[in-house]
């Protein structure tokens, strides 16, 4: 091969290695979560987000933002629906002012007792559809982030030992199906802030208690500092679970692969916050225990009156639209049948 062959050879793969590297476009995307920088949530996000940078080799790059920064609590879901922002994390009740249905795709009362019977129903039953039929009209592309499981209760400066201790009240807690039951149960008045406005209301009077999710999500939101007491447990949401929503033309807009690599560590992330923030759980109770908290529970009397105003909310969510009791039905179909399942292999240390 004579020298001006081997120049234009060389030419020719520079020219091809250049226009391979033009075509490799970048993805810049911004996630909006519900959460204050310093949770577990949120830093397992920051985690997952610079996992996915270094599976794409830069092709994918999300920067997480914590609660507040671009938009908040319930104004995420337009942030992600009008592409202000391509990610989302929030809480699915935190949805209902777009359809009353997101209302009860969470964990409303007498719902999934156990984190892993919600996790089974949105992973490998009709969940994720169910949700997805709600969110795909606003272009969004509805997945399960983690789940919280059973939330801490009722924080309070005075002592509040039943539902007749609540009455006339002003609690803080998620608004839906949460607060509407809360309110039917006990006469108190339901007041759903975002998490940078519970503490300042907390110190001001006006609230007299405050439901923020776990025991570890209140120890580090530093309610231990104003509440010295405690009534448990959630009734209203036993096994929450928090979401991604994706702007459905980003999502569509990636490449199979970046595709793949957004869904894995989605789950991977689920996986991941579920059980690191549990044991975090488990270790704040403690906390609050040793900080002085007393502890009360609801007595049966009040959770039959808990049941009582479930009921009654529930049958007005059925009679709102087909959707909402067929999603009513289906949650309830699939909690029967994991109930008859572990009532011949359930836990037979305690019997």
């Amino acid at each position: 091969m004579n020298t001006i062959k081997v120049i234009a050879l060389i030419c020719v793969i520079l020219i091809t290695g250049c226009s391979k590297e033009a075509e490799i476009t970048t993805f810049n995307w911004r996630l909006q979560s519900h959460a204050i920088a310093t949770s577990v949530d949120y830093l397992e996000l920051v985690r997952m987000t610079d996992n996915i940078r270094l599976m794409s080799n830069g092709r994918l790059n999300i920067s997480a933002h914590p609660a507040g920064e671009i938009a908040q609590g319930p104004h995420i879901y337009d942030a992600v629906k009008e592409r202000k922002v391509e990610m989302g994390n929030g809480w699915p009740n935190w949805w209902s002012g777009q359809n009353p249905a997101w209302a009860v795709m969470n964990a409303g009362p007498f719902d999934f007792m156990n984190l892993d019977a919600s996790m089974m129903y949105f992973f490998e039953d009709k969940g994720t559809e169910l949700a997805n039929e709600l969110s795909s009209p606003d272009g969004i592309v509805w997945r399960p982030a983690w789940w919280p499981g059973m939330e801490f209760g009722l924080l309070s400066r005075e002592p509040i030992t039943g539902l007749d201790d609540l009455k006339g009240k002003k609690v803080r807690i998620g608004p839906g199906l949460p607060s509407e039951v809360l309110a039917e149960a006990s006469g108190s008045y339901a007041v759903p802030l975002v998490p940078q406005e519970i503490r300042p209301a907390l110190s001001n009077g006006e609230l007299d208690a405050v439901e923020w999710t776990t025991a570890n999500g209140a120890w580090e939101l530093g309610l231990q500092d104003i509440c010295k007491n405690a009534i448990v447990p959630a009734i209203w949401q036993p096994s929450v679970l928090s979401d991604f929503l994706i702007n459905k033309s980003a999502f569509e807009e990636l490449p199979e692969d970046l595709q793949a690599i957004l869904e894995t560590a989605m789950r991977s992330y689920t996986l991941t916050t579920t059980l690191k923030a549990k044991v975090k759980d488990i270790e704040a109770l403690a906390k609050f225990r040793e900080n002085g908290t007393s502890i009360n529970k609801w007595s049966k009397e009040d959770i039959d009156r808990w049941r009582e105003a479930s009921d009654k909310i529930l049958t007005q969510y059925k009679e709102r639209d087909a959707f909402t009791a067929e999603l009513i039905n289906s949650k309830l179909g699939f909690k029967n049948q994991y109930d008859e399942y572990y009532d011949v292999f359930s836990a037979y240390d305690k019997q």
